[in-house]
């Protein structure tokens, strides 16, 4: 395995591709245009490098070569499409870092700034095709649910966090929560926690997450079809419930938590349920816990973030914004607490978030709470 890039690349003309991402700062990523020769004859392709950041490590856990082995199951069996796979590369001599290689998608992704709500192609479209191309969206992931984990994808269990599934769902998230927390309090995190560990459903199914499931990691065709579903860095076992409601978290995110309208013609709450329900042939059970789950996972991110910005010297270590988020915010309003006062730390820290900070300055809700 080691050696396959630089064989590869012995017979390759590599040249840097300037792409703007349209989303996401847990990995480099970086486009390249291969020019090689097969069957005697000159041919190029453009790459995609996904490469392990060289920063504190923000999922815990998280690893490339889950990734990598997520990519290229998924790649071999042809159910569901992802990005041409390539291969990766776990030793650091030739990037600095271990590296994913996979062929590019195409098609655009929902950009998240601006807020698609506001503008871009999902804005400009007509509001039956809008809900089309969600409902193409939520039947990819919908997939998922079909495959048996046993079947190939063995290595997501991790039974040092639980048995396969929700336990070790949770189990992830408790260890987590302790190795994020540092033995600070975390107000919102921690009822979240509690609340978890207190009301975990008795029976659930065992299947594969993607773990991201958002229209920003979906590689629409123009007609609103879906090319490829990227980003497989949080895929995981658990109850399939769990990406659905991974999906309904950003919807509200990037709607009410917002301030921004949602488009006419994007599938309301009860519709993605119903249209996630068609796909998968059951009924979606125990959505309000798996509200709260995703959410908690979703503010531990932001600790992990957090405590990256601090280690760059970015913001101070008593920065309010540890507990006073927009994910915070959320957990608050599923748990019944009273929402955390978003203010100036809470502005300084969204500054440091790149797109996401731009992507709603203009909403109502940002200028609310923080300026």
């Amino acid at each position: 395995m080691a050696q396959w890039p630089c064989r590869r690349l012995e017979q390759r003309q590599i040249k840097p591709l300037a792409v703007s991402l349209g989303a996401g700062f847990s990995a480099d990523i970086f486009f390249v245009e291969a020019t090689y020769e097969s069957g005697g004859a000159p041919r190029q392709q453009t790459l995609v490098v996904r490469r392990q950041p060289q920063n504190l490590e923000v999922v815990l856990g998280s690893s490339l070569s889950l990734q990598g082995n997520m990519m290229a199951q998924m790649s071999a069996r042809g159910e569901i499409p992802v990005p041409p796979w390539i291969g990766m590369e776990l030793d650091p001599y030739l990037l600095g870092m271990p590296f994913l290689i996979m062929g590019k998608a195409e098609g655009q992704a929902v950009p998240m700034h601006p807020n698609y709500n506001v503008s871009g192609f999902v804005h400009d479209m007509q509001p039956k095709m809008r809900f089309n191309t969600w409902k193409n969206g939520i039947e990819a992931f919908a997939k998922l649910t079909r495959l048996d984990w046993r079947d190939g994808f063995e290595f997501l269990a991790r039974p040092d966090w639980g048995a396969p599934g929700l336990d070790q769902y949770v189990g992830h998230l408790a260890a987590w929560h302790k190795a994020a927390g540092k033995g600070r309090p975390m107000l919102y995190a921690d009822a979240a926690l509690d609340f978890v560990l207190k009301n975990k459903p008795a029976e659930t199914s065992v299947n594969v997450l993607w773990g991201d499931p958002t229209p920003s990691n979906v590689m629409f065709a123009a007609d609103g079809s879906v090319n490829a579903l990227i980003d497989w860095e949080l895929a995981s076992l658990g109850p399939s419930e769990l990406d659905l409601a991974w999906w309904l978290y950003f919807d509200d995110l990037f709607s009410t938590r917002f301030g921004a309208a949602r488009l006419k013609g994007l599938p309301t709450r009860e519709e993605t349920i119903a249209i996630w329900e068609s796909a998968t042939g059951r009924k979606a059970a125990n959505l309000d816990y798996y509200d709260v789950v995703v959410g908690l996972r979703l503010a531990l991110v932001v600790v992990g973030t957090f405590d990256r910005e601090v280690a760059r010297g970015h913001i101070k270590p008593d920065n309010a914004s540890l507990n006073a988020n927009f994910m915070t915010l959320y957990l608050a309003w599923k748990l019944h607490m009273v929402p955390p006062e978003l203010g100036a730390d809470f502005r300084e820290f969204m500054s440091l978030m790149g797109g996401l900070a731009k992507a709603d300055r203009r909403s109502s809700f940002f200028r609310h709470f923080v300026t």
